[in-house]
C-alpha cells in the first residue's frame, strides 16, 4: 500500500509541477510517469544527473551540453564495462500499459563477446516486496549506427501486481562506445492501445494454429510443380513458357537442426503472400548428422526429412524450392560430398533448384572457377595453412555425377554480388543437364549493378538470391553507404521487373536482417515487406535510375 500511495502522490506532483525537472504538458497530451530529471538537466555535486543512481561505476558517466541541451553520456573506456545508471519509478494504479520513449545517439558501438553486449535500455516491473513480477520487457537497442539524434519508443503491458518500473540505461559490456541520451519519458498507454496489445497474442496463437493445421492438410496434396529447364536467358517450363521465379528465402535450417516455424513460414509465403519460389539455406553438417550445440542437432534423417516435407509443401502449390547450401568463401570438399547426396536425393524433382554454394568471397575466379590450393591464415595464431578449393564447376560436375538433371544455380564473387568474371572467360559449363542460372545478391549499399551482373542479364537467365534493405543499419558498412529503403526498394524492384530477373527476397524471419516480417505473425515491414509482398500481388515498380 506505501508503494501505491507514493506513487500516486508522485504523479500528483509531477502533473502540477512540483518535482525537479518537471514541465507541463498539453491538455491533449497523455500524463508521463514521474522520470525524475529524465531530461538530464540537473547533476549532482559528483557531475552525475541527479535522481540517477550509478550502482556499478564502470567507464564515464556524465552530463554533457551542448548549447542549451543536456544530455547523459555514457563512454566505455575499457573493454567489456558495465556503464550502468538506473532509477525506479512508482506506476500509478490504474495504468495498464506503458510507452517508452527515449531520444538517442551513439558512437563507435562496438559488440562484445556476447549477443546483448551493445548499447540498450533494460527494464524490469517490481512488486510491492521489489522482486521481478510478470514477463521480462524486451530492451530497446540503441542502434549503433545512430550517429546524429534518434527517436525510438516501445509498449509493454503491466502485468498483474506491478507497483514499480525499473529502469537501466547502459553500455552493456561492448568492446568500446559512447551512448548519449537526450531524454527518456514513460507515458501511460491510452486504454484501447493496452486493450489491442493484450488481445494481440491470442489473436496471434489462434491464427498459428490455423497455419499448423493448413500446412499438415497441405502435405497431403500431390505434387503438381511442371519441371524447369534452360532456354537462353530465361526459364522455361516443359510446355515451353516462361518462368519468373518470384519469392522469399525462409531461413534458419542453416542454423539449426530443427529450424524456426519453416513448414508454416512455407505456407504463409506460398499462400498468403503468392510467392512461387522457396530459397532455403541448409548447412551440410546438420545434412550428414554432425552439426555442434545442445540441441538435437546429429539426426540426420529428421533434418532431411523437414526439406523433404517443405519439398512437398512447394510441389503441391505448383512452386519451385531452391535449395541452398548456405556457406561462405572458397567451395572445399564437403560442398563436393553434400552435392554428390543432396543431387540424389532430389534427382529430377520438378519443384526442386540446386543453389550450389551460397557466398564465394576471398577467392581468385580462377579458384572459383576451377578450383586449385589457396593459402589460409589463422587469426588466432597467424599460421599459414594451404586448403583445396574445388571450384564451382567441380560443384556441377557432382550434382550432375548422381544423373540429376536440375537446373543448378552459381552464385558469383563478393559474396555473390559480382558475376563479371564470368563473361571475361570464367563462365560454367552444365554437361547434360537442365541448364545453368547464374545468381547475384545485392543490398542497398551495393553499387555497380549494370557490370557487377546486369551485363549478363541478356546471355544468362539470372536470380537474384538475396536482396533487401532495413531501417536497421548494419553495423560492417558505413551508414552513409545505406540507402534509405524506402527509395531503394521499389527502384530495386523497378529493375527487376525492367530485366525479368528472378528473385528471392531476404528474409522471411522477424531476426534475420534485413527482415520481411515483424513477428511471427508474418506482418510485412513497411520499409521491406511491404513492397515485396505488392510484387508478389502483382504490382509493378519504376526503376528511376541505376545504383
Amino acid at each position: 500500500m506505501i508503494r501505491t500511495k507514493l506513487a500516486f502522490l508522485l504523479a500528483c506532483a509531477w502533473l502540477v509541477g512540483l518535482l525537479p525537472g518537471s514541465a507541463p504538458l498539453a491538455s491533449a497530451a497523455p500524463p508521463a510517469l514521474p522520470v525524475l530529471n529524465g531530461d538530464f538537466d540537473k547533476t549532482d555535486a559528483a557531475g552525475l544527473p541527479e535522481a540517477w543512481s550509478a550502482p556499478k561505476p564502470e567507464g564515464k558517466i556524465g552530463v554533457e551540453r551542448e548549447g542549451g541541451l543536456a544530455y547523459l553520456r555514457l563512454v566505455s573506456t575499457a573493454p567489456n564495462q558495465l556503464v550502468l545508471v538506473t532509477q525506479s519509478v512508482a506506476i500509478p494504479a490504474d495504468a495498464k500499459g506503458l510507452v517508452v520513449q527515449a531520444r538517442f545517439r551513439t558512437a563507435n558501438v562496438k559488440f562484445g563477446k556476447d549477443f546483448l553486449c551493445d548499447a540498450r535500455a533494460r527494464f524490469a516491473f517490481l512488486d510491492d516486496s521489489g522482486k521481478s513480477i510478470g514477463k521480462s520487457p524486451s530492451d530497446i537497442i540503441f542502434s549503433a549506427q545512430a550517429k546524429t539524434w534518434t527517436d525510438i519508443e516501445r509498449k509493454y503491458l503491466v502485468p498483474e501486481g506491478a507497483t514499480t518500473f525499473r529502469i537501466n540505461v547502459c553500455l552493456n559490456r561492448p568492446a568500446s562506445g559512447t551512448l548519449d541520451l537526450d531524454s527518456i519519458r514513460v507515458v501511460p498507454m491510452d486504454p484501447a492501445e493496452v486493450a489491442a496489445l493484450a488481445e494481440a497474442p491470442l489473436i496471434a496463437q489462434r491464427q498459428k494454429a490455423a497455419d499448423e493445421e493448413e500446412v499438415q492438410r497441405l502435405l497431403t496434396l500431390p505434387p503438381i510443380t511442371r519441371p524447369l529447364k534452360v532456354s537462353g536467358n530465361k526459364l522455361v517450363d516443359d510446355r515451353g513458357r516462361h518462368v519468373i521465379l518470384q519469392g522469399v528465402n525462409v531461413p534458419s535450417l542453416e542454423w539449426s537442426a530443427r529450424g524456426e516455424q519453416v513448414l508454416r513460414s512455407a505456407k504463409v509465403a506460398l499462400v498468403d503472400w503468392k510467392a512461387n519460389v522457396l530459397r532455403v539455406p541448409v548447412h551440410d553438417a546438420y545434412w550428414f548428422g554432425r552439426g555442434k550445440g545442445k540441441e538435437t542437432s546429429n539426426d540426420a534423417e529428421a533434418y532431411r526429412a523437414l526439406v523433404d516435407d517443405l519439398v512437398k509443401i512447394t510441389a503441391g502449390q505448383g512452386a519451385w524450392l531452391i535449395l541452398d547450401l548456405h556457406l561462405f568463401g572458397g567451395p572445399q570438399a564437403n560442398a563436393v560430398e553434400f552435392w554428390q547426396d543432396a543431387a540424389a536425393r532430389y534427382k529430377n524433382h520438378p519443384a526442386v533448384l540446386f543453389d550450389l554454394f551460397n557466398e564465394p568471397t576471398g577467392i581468385t575466379w580462377e579458384l572459383w572457377q576451377k578450383g586449385g590450393p589457396r593459402e589460409v591464415k589463422d587469426k588466432k595464431t597467424g599460421e599459414v595453412s594451404t586448403v583445396q578449393v574445388v571450384g564451382m564447376q567441380a560443384l556441377i560436375d557432382a550434382a550432375r555425377s548422381t544423373g540429376a538433371k536440375n537446373v543448378v544455380i552459381a552464385s558469383g564473387m563478393s559474396y555473390a554480388y559480382d558475376l563479371s568474371g564470368v563473361l571475361e572467360g570464367k563462365a560454367l559449363s552444365d554437361g547434360g543437364g537442365n541448364g545453368l542460372v547464374y545468381a547475384t545478391h545485392f543490398y542497398n549499399w551495393h553499387r555497380g549493378w549494370d557490370k557487377k551482373f546486369l551485363s549478363l542479364a541478356s546471355r544468362y537467365p539470372i536470380l537474384v538470391g538475396e536482396f533487401g534493405a532495413d531501417v536497421k543499419k548494419m553495423n560492417f558498412i558505413p551508414a552513409n553507404q545505406q540507402e534509405d529503403p524506402y527509395t531503394w526498394m521499389p527502384d530495386a524492384l523497378g529493375m527487376i521487373q525492367k530485366y525479368q530477373l528472378n528473385w528471392t527476397a531476404f528474409s522471411f524471419h522477424p531476426k534475420a536482417t534485413p527482415v520481411l516480417i515483424k513477428d511471427w505473425t508474418y506482418e510485412p515491414t513497411p520499409f521491406f515487406g511491404a513492397f515485396v509482398k505488392d510484387a508478389l500481388d502483382g504490382k509493378k515498380f519504376e526503376s528511376t535510375r541505376l545504383r
